[in-house]
């Protein structure tokens, strides 16, 4: 083997070639008698002089394979989804007639449609389009994104999140231009999932969309809580002088509509803890349509609606296409809203997959061709745009469903809704709404990513304030790109993770050689490096080793090592991406062990996506990661919420 010196330590970093080159030249000579394999072994440190003997010696040694390579030598070629993945997805659809998980699956269909058809009027409401569009928009596309969607049990509708860039688009461009910024939207999805760069949005630092998330709900909140007091408020207003209008107009508020939305807010808060599955949206709002009919009271309501088969009449319709000059515009803001729908799907399905595993394995590209399809799906009914919406699809995989049917049948039931019930619907008062909304908005103020990611990093909460306080000041893209460019200055921007295959991880192997370093002493000689290539096992066997907790860790032949350097961050995620193809396209049944000796730093974007990464792709094997520091091993442990990773400080061979 060729031996490459790494001196490290205070007293021999000037001394590196002086004390390497000798080895290198012996072991040139030598290599015959004891070369086994292609191998580079790497001394990583060398000891200071010891106070014993009085001899230097090497502390640790590390065997990776002669040709390394980097994240970009391992990125996985895959072809384009030409047939739009339906050759995978198809095999799902016959087990959603299973008669074992039949009855269960139309169960939680109907209940997550009780939840639908509430909360996609709300969301029409905040959104500033007809209640009909947000009920039409969940009826067709929750068919389109459940059948060829990447997760089994996401669920496809209108969501709060976005709902405000529906607004600015609506008061921009006018409500005739929203279906063709809901195919837009649609078809840059369904491009991107053919073309298989899904994985792009997972480069969004979840700090800025922690930020994002806080933006809209203080939005949310600025925006409805006027409706539920039914004061009327000048449009255009932000969210400060709302609140100061508010404050002005306080002797104006209408007490009936205040009550009923404070009651449907508090209904939504507190039937979940008396039973976590029941439909806590139906049941508040229903209750404050029963008392607002019952004792008459002067508020406003959802009005009349189109009936029966009306709502869907737009269905077939040509979509208008806008003057030539004002393409660029409209294009822009598709594109903003084709951003943030495909970012809080792929989040919402990446949650929803660690929540609930099913059979079907998550791909990111394939849910955004479904959620580009059910997008326009929508286009075509005169619909807005939708993503796969966490707090359905949470219910979902909550109340046991197994298959793609419920997506189904929750469409079923918001279409029946809309075309037997919309007389009833049409009573329904705004304010109750408007309660809905602000509960939403509420649980949008601290999302609990932001908790996270300040635990892992602190300076996480630069790009989280820049981006809500840039929402909130300059508008929704302006706050965006603000808080990226927070992220950018934050992290560790600059340099790249990189991994390789290692043959052996970095340990403490032994302290002895030839001479005195304080005195120009000779290197440790080439028996030496041969005992120590003997002492790790070059010619094979398990071993076991210690860290500095005294944890024991045991290494066998079947243990497949990797080496990773380089900082941990939201850059890191395409990497990421390729060091997990890289490990599918090695089957074995060992441990995966991962060296973090070099990694400079961590944030909790590229944490949690490692962590995640390596549990998914091990399916079941045990993944160790060893050499973590102190502050290294603590950012780790607040990613890997599930506990499914051990983690070992610096490692020392056992003898």
């Amino acid at each position: 083997p060729v031996v490459a010196g790494y001196c490290g330590g205070s007293s021999f970093m000037t001394s590196r070639r002086r004390v390497v080159a000798p080895l290198l030249t012996q072991s040139r000579r030598l290599a015959t008698p004891f070369a086994v394999a292609p191998l580079r072994v790497s001394t990583a440190s060398l000891s200071q002089t010891s106070q014993k003997d009085g001899r230097a010696g090497i502390e640790s040694v590390a065997v990776v394979p002669a040709v390394s390579s980097s994240a970009e030598g391992n990125k996985a070629q895959r072809p384009v989804l030409a047939d739009l993945g339906i050759s995978s997805v198809a095999r799902e659809w016959p087990k959603m007639l299973q008669p074992q998980t039949l009855l269960q699956d139309v169960s939680a269909g109907i209940a997550v449609g009780c939840v639908a058809v509430p909360l996609s009027l709300a969301i029409a409401l905040a959104s500033d389009v007809p209640p009909a569009v947000g009920l039409v928009s969940a009826a067709v596309a929750g068919v389109a994104g459940g059948l060829m969607g990447g997760t089994t049990l996401a669920i496809t509708g209108p969501a709060a999140a976005i709902s405000l860039l529906v607004c600015e688009a609506v008061h921009t461009h006018g409500l005739s231009a929203l279906p063709f910024i809901t195919l837009c939207s649609g078809g840059l999805q369904v491009a991107s999932g053919v073309f298989r760069v899904g994985a792009v949005a997972k480069l969004a630092p979840t700090s800025v969309i922690a930020g994002f998330t806080t933006g809209i709900g203080v939005m949310i909140l600025s925006g409805q809580v006027p409706k539920a007091l039914g004061l009327p408020i000048p449009a255009g207003l932000g969210a400060i002088e709302v609140l100061q209008a508010v404050a002005q107009s306080l002797g104006s508020v209408n007490t009936a509509a205040a009550a009923l939305a404070v009651g449907t807010s508090a209904a939504m808060l507190l039937l979940p803890t008396v039973h976590p599955k029941m439909p806590s949206a139906l049941i508040a709002v229903g209750g404050a349509t029963a008392a607002s009919r019952v004792f008459g009271l002067d508020v406003a309501t959802v009005g009349q609606l189109p009936s029966g088969w009306e709502a869907f009449g737009q269905g077939g319709q040509p979509i208008i296409m806008p003057p030539v000059e004002a393409l660029p515009s409209l294009l822009t803001t598709a594109s903003l809203i084709f951003a943030m729908t495909s970012v809080e799907t792929l989040l919402s399905c990446t949650a929803l997959d660690k929540m609930r595993p099913t059979s079907y394995k998550h791909s990111p590209d394939q849910e955004l061709i479904g959620q580009g399809l059910a997008n326009c799906t929508a286009a075509a009914f005169a619909g807005m745009p939708v993503t796969a919406v966490i707090a359905r699809s949470s219910l979902n995989a909550k109340l046991q469903a197994n298959t793609r049917l419920p997506a189904l049948v929750q469409s079923a039931f918001v279409f029946s809704s809309v075309t037997f019930l919309s007389d009833h619907i049409s009573t329904i008062p705004l304010p109750a709404l408007s309660g809905m909304l602000i509960t939403t908005g509420i649980g949008m103020l601290t999302p609990p990513e932001l908790r996270r990611c300040y635990a892992v990093q602190r300076t996480d909460l630069l790009p989280y304030i820049a981006t809500a306080g840039g929402m909130l000041t300059q508008g929704l893209a302006e706050g965006i790109m603000i808080g990226l460019g927070a992220a950018l200055v934050v992290g560790d921007s600059t340099r790249r993770m990189q991994f390789q295959r290692a043959a052996f991880v970095h340990a403490s192997l032994w302290s002895s050689a030839a001479g005195n370093a304080s005195n120009g002493a000779l290197p440790p000689s080439l028996a030496d490096a041969r005992a120590a290539l003997e002492r790790i096992g070059i010619s094979g066997g398990s071993h076991q080793f210690v860290d500095t907790r005294q944890r024991a860790l045991s290494i066998g032949p079947a243990t497949e090592m990797w080496k990773l350097s380089g900082p941990l961050n939201f850059m890191s995620m395409l990497a990421i991406d390729d060091l997990a193809a890289a490990i599918a396209q090695q089957p074995g049944e060992g441990e995966i062990v991962i060296d973090v000796a070099e990694v400079t730093s961590c944030e909790f974007t590229g944490g949690e996506g490692l962590l995640h990464a390596l549990a998914d792709v091990g399916r079941g094997r045990p993944v160790v990661v060893v050499n973590c520091n102190d502050t290294l091993e603590a950012a780790l442990r607040h990613c890997d919420m599930g506990g499914h990773v051990s983690f070992h400080s610096t490692l020392s061979l056992q003898t």
